[in-house]
């Protein structure tokens, strides 16, 4: 049985940086396999670090600026090769909080506690102000960052 960790990075008090506590809490509604677990962890990433290579599949979602239109999401698969091999995605990924996704993973990497898999959905914010909720181009695409969650865990179960 497949091992899948399903990780929300951000601030929910940004609005759209909100967007994987968002995507957790909505998955939370559906009947996954026992074998998936959801985890919340906010901004604290260097803990998620060193707790995603007990898992075969890591499934990370979070807010991403680079620099596209507000709602545009983005599906990347990440080995560990490509992180050694190419150690810096900051064109790609920059972080809104503590610790980026590329440090928790080159972390995860440089320990030799890296998942068999990752994937990152992640969607360009349109507002990281202080507030609460998703702006509305972000919470669209934060629905279908759920099923596209959903559809990858069921493939992977």
């Amino acid at each position: 049985m497949t091992k899948i960790l399903v990780c929300g990075l951000g601030n929910k008090l940004k609005r759209d940086d909100g967007l994987g506590p968002y995507v957790v809490e909505e998955l939370e509604k559906h009947d996954l396999p026992g074998s998936v677990c959801l985890i919340d962890f906010g901004t604290s990433g260097f803990k998620c670090a060193l707790e995603i290579g007990d898992y075969d599949k890591v499934i990370f979602i979070d807010a991403i600026d680079a620099g596209k239109a507000p709602g545009e999401m983005y599906r990347i698969r990440l080995g560990r090769e490509d992180l050694l091999e190419s150690p810096s995605l900051s064109s790609f990924a920059v972080s809104l909080h503590e610790s980026d996704l590329e440090r928790i993973l080159a972390t995860a990497a440089l320990l030799d506690n890296y998942p068999g898999e990752v994937v990152i959905f992640g969607c360009q914010p349109a507002d990281i102000s202080f507030g609460l909720g998703l702006s509305r181009r972000v919470k669209k695409a934060a629905d279908n960052i759920v099923n596209l969650a959903l559809t990858e865990v069921e493939k992977s179960s």
